[in-house]
């Protein structure tokens, strides 16, 4: 890829978190599916065990830096800690 500016950059990696949003939240759904996960009686949400979890946005991310080029990835992996820290 050749060289972005700034402005491009941090529209690529708007993208890129979008998109491993997206990935991840459509995981988490189908986990809870698939283990028939019921709303927590105390506040109705439903998450995935925390070593799945994991597995889960690890997965998305990859599937983020398959999505852009081979070039890009070195970008996107640096954004993925973020990303990790938020979701």
């Amino acid at each position: 890829m050749s060289a972005l500016d700034s402005t491009q950059e941090e529209l690529f990696l708007g993208i890129a978190y979008a998109l491993f949003m997206n990935r991840l939240h459509v995981l988490r759904l189908t986990e809870v599916v698939r283990h028939g996960i019921r709303p927590n009686a105390d506040d109705g949400n439903m998450e995935v065990p925390d070593p799945l979890d994991g597995e889960l946005k690890q997965q998305a991310v990859e599937y983020v830096i398959k999505c852009f080029p081979a070039t890009f990835g070195k970008r996107l992996r640096a954004a993925a800690d973020t990303w990790l820290s938020l979701s």
